[in-house]
């Protein structure tokens, strides 16, 4: 159903499937596809929309052939149809719903390779956007068996250390990645703006003592805190510390909260990274409540009801949400130092570019 319930000169009230919108004129003006205002091959303006007359108004609006037939006061006529309409109502909420976890209620959602199809690769990237993560079993037990999966998804960013990284136990460690120790949960590479997306983590072979990952919601804990520690919450979304990592070829330095919100005033990024946080100065008033939230903050990251362990075999690889999950990693014995993992990260918007892609062409 397309119907018009009243309009004026700025506005026009519509009834589309038994629901009310206003809409703007000037939205709808800049919304058309009349090739006057829009190129028809790259769908792009080509028009200046902050030049638009600021006295346009509609002078006639009518239902024709299903469709929405408008005539503007400089003698233009645009015509919408009731999809074009609803495609630009929605397109900015469209999302997955995030199903937050502890330990006690994920159930693992993993994934076969061997059965790889189009379809799978749409199910496990919206296991990623709902879970936070997702095990991919069966990969390709090679070194670069991790362009298996992300040629079909997109590149792997560079960074300074390359592409796809090592993640074994060397002698001259520049990172604590790089030896046989626990890792705290943390969140990668916060000192990076933006920080990398999403994480592949591809497993060659592991030790046989030790060396899983444990892995949180990060989303799953933040909301946690707003409603039962509510000042604590409020201290993580508005401190800003600091973070860094220097050597001689990097000077890498970001200032941010360890809880973001986007501005729907909904949790959009945690961070965490013992190993590269420097507090920033403060008055002693305001360092005193960050650290106290920062403990409780991490209490909870650490807490064994909100973390899953998982020991990837070779061939197991696992995708995370470097903006949600919390990652770590139990140390281990290896005195043939035979564990060999490697690493990839992937930008959000390449990722997200291809989950929406999938979804439109389901």
């Amino acid at each position: 159903m397309l119907e018009i319930l009243k309009y004026n000169n700025k506005s026009i009230s519509l009834n589309i499937n038994h629901q009310k919108y206003n809409l703007h004129a000037q939205w709808l003006y800049e919304i058309s596809k009349n090739t006057l205002i829009r190129d028809p091959y790259t769908n792009q303006l080509i028009i200046e929309v902050a030049e638009i007359n600021k006295n346009l108004f509609i002078k006639q609006a009518i239902i024709k052939n299903n469709a929405l037939l408008i005539y503007f006061n400089d003698n233009s006529e645009h015509i919408f149809s009731k999809k074009q309409i609803l495609n630009q109502l929605v397109k900015h909420n469209i999302k997955t719903e995030k199903k937050l976890w502890n330990k006690k209620t994920i159930n693992l959602p993993k994934f076969n390779f061997k059965k790889f199809n189009q379809q799978m690769l749409l199910e496990i990237l919206e296991a990623v956007e709902r879970f936070g993560f997702c095990l991919i079993k069966n990969m390709p037990v090679k070194k670069n068996g991790i362009n298996e999966l992300t040629n079909h998804i997109g590149p792997i960013k560079n960074t300074n250390w390359g592409g796809i990284a090592d993640v074994k136990s060397i002698k001259k460690a520049y990172d604590l990645t790089m030896t046989t120790r626990a890792l705290e949960n943390h969140t990668d590479n916060p000192y990076r703006f933006p920080t990398q997306g999403y994480i592949f983590l591809h497993c060659l072979e592991n030790s046989k003592f030790g060396g899983a990952n444990t892995i949180s919601d990060g989303f799953y804990i933040a909301e946690y805190l707003k409603k039962n520690f509510k000042d604590y919450f409020h201290t993580l979304t508005t401190f800003h510390t600091f973070f860094e990592y220097q050597d001689e070829n990097a000077c890498l330095q970001n200032n941010c909260t360890l809880i973001e919100l986007d501005n729907e005033k909904s949790v959009s990024q945690v961070r965490y990274n013992n190993r590269t946080e420097i507090m920033p100065f403060k008055n002693q008033k305001d360092l005193d409540k960050y650290i106290e939230a920062r403990r409780k903050f991490w209490s909870l990251i650490k807490s064994k009801t909100n973390n899953l362990e998982i020991k990837q075999q070779s061939g197991d690889m696992l995708i995370l949400d470097n903006y949600r999950v919390l990652h770590g990693r139990t140390g281990y014995k290896d005195t043939e130092n035979k564990r060999y993992f490697r690493q990839g990260y992937m930008d959000r918007d390449i990722l997200q570019s291809k989950l929406k892609t999938l979804r439109a062409n389901s």
